[in-house]
């Protein structure tokens, strides 16, 4: 009898487990389930407004869940959804989105984006029947209309209020909207320089204009103000410098009379030459007692800005401009790649101040070893000989080159044996006096010696 009541209780205990093995098992199997997207509308929707996903096994709760957003070219975008349920998720489209539309001509272009939600799990990417078709901030759809970009008045921060930027066709979700690396907004301030704003202002377009145009990737490398910087060298000193030699702290707060303009030649005017007698004769070019913006010193080194980007602080500058036609010849020093804007990554030596970091400014520091600083040597007088017949120039100290450790006298640098021809190409003799007593304390300190 005993046994047999145990063998009931065996079985009884069997039953049981069979019973509650299939909710357990349905209960653990329901926590692994992905979700699936099954409908989206609207089909066409712009940056900033909302967009509804349906489908299953999504969170209850809002912030578990996160749509993202994916553009062919595999770049990404995320949102929270701002209501939820297991079957239905309602998400604001984010200005990050507006960084995955395809640009073309200057503009976003209306771009299909694959969806994706994870709660748990990752759903699958939805299929093209499923992705919508998205489209810059303000473009007509049936989503509903929300304030561009959030709720802020200059969502990207180019200081272009977004109400503006959609007047003007430019976007209030992209800082630069031609991407050619200069931001809408000092892009839109020198056009109205140009053009002598408040009469009537530029209002950009896709495509070349004789003014800086937020809408032309095409134009950083213009110099339309002529005064021999490029949009994006005038911009880059805006962004760094407060005022030469005065580096921000954060991002400019104003387009308002830009330390930079790519509209004028004299940003700040009037803008008189530094009291010191070096650095006025080396900054003001052309002796009319101001400078205008190629002849001042953003970063503060004791280089113009022009010289820095393209001239007489350039090594290649010296070999073209004295070259026996323009002026008396000028040979390179060979063998040996000094410092200058060349060898910058982004090309923007006006706003560094010190290239080669030893913590002398470019203008003070003597990167050819010869005993003169650089701001000495780049502003070669033009009576540094007066007869090309003479055996030797009347002013030794003229004959120099920020590049040539050779000139005027030899250096710890130069050659101990100059290259065959090296001297006699210059026109000039090989090499100055020997150096004078107390050299290099005893240089002269103004250009004339």
């Amino acid at each position: 009898m005993r046994r047999l009541i145990i063998i009931c209780l065996l079985a009884l205990s069997g039953v049981a487990l069979l019973a509650t093995a299939p909710v357990a098992s349905a209960a653990k199997s329901k926590s692994k389930v992905k979700p699936q997207i099954t409908r989206v509308t609207p089909m066409r929707i712009s940056v900033g407004n909302v967009l509804t996903i349906r489908g299953r096994n999504f969170k209850a709760k809002a912030k578990a869940n996160t749509v993202i957003f994916r553009a062919g070219s595999g770049r990404t975008a995320f949102a929270k959804p701002r209501r939820a349920s297991r079957t239905r998720l309602v998400v604001k489209v984010p200005g990050a989105v507006a960084r995955l539309l395809t640009v073309k001509d200057s503009r976003q272009r209306p771009t299909r984006l694959k969806l994706r939600v994870l709660a748990g799990r990752f759903s699958d990417y939805t299929s093209r029947r499923l992705s919508p078709v998205v489209t810059g901030v303000g473009a007509a759809d049936g989503g509903v209309t929300l304030a561009a970009c959030d709720s802020s008045s200059d969502h990207d921060g180019d200081l272009l209020s977004n109400s503006l930027e959609l007047a003007i066709k430019t976007d209030p979700c992209l800082r630069d909207t031609d991407k050619d690396g200069i931001e809408d907004g000092y892009e839109y301030q020198s056009a109205l320089d140009l053009n002598h704003y408040p009469v009537n202002p530029p209002l950009p377009y896709p495509g070349k204009r004789p003014y800086p145009n937020a809408l032309d990737p095409a134009d950083s490398g213009s110099d339309y103000d002529g005064d021999g910087l490029t949009q994006r060298e005038e911009s880059g000193a805006w962004i760094a410098f407060s005022s030469d030699g005065v580096g921000r702290s954060g991002r400019p707060g104003s387009l308002s009379g830009l330390t930079y303009s790519d509209g004028l030649q004299r940003s700040t005017s009037p803008f008189a030459t530094p009291s010191d007698a070096l650095a006025a004769w080396v900054l003001d070019q052309n002796s009319d007692g101001q400078l205008d913006d190629d002849e001042r010193d953003a970063d503060g080194d004791g280089l113009g800005n022009w010289d820095e980007q393209h001239g007489r602080f350039t090594e290649p500058w010296w070999p073209a401009q004295h070259d026996g036609l323009n002026e008396s010849k000028e040979s390179k020093y060979p063998g040996i790649d000094f410092l200058d804007v060349g060898d910058l990554t982004d090309g923007l030596a006006l706003v560094v101040a010190d290239m080669d970091g030893d913590g002398i400014l470019d203008g003070y520091d003597d990167h050819d070893r010869d005993g003169l600083s650089n701001q000495f040597e780049i502003n070669r007088p033009d009576d540094w000989i007066t007869d090309i017949d003479a055996t030797a120039p009347t002013n030794y100290w003229a004959y120099v080159n920020p590049f040539n450790p050779c000139k005027p006298y030899r250096s710890s640098r130069c050659h101990a044996h100059p290259p065959f021809g090296y001297y006699a190409s210059d026109e000039a003799p090989p090499i100055g006096p020997d150096p004078p007593a107390g050299y290099p304390a005893g240089a002269p300190t103004t250009p004339d010696g």
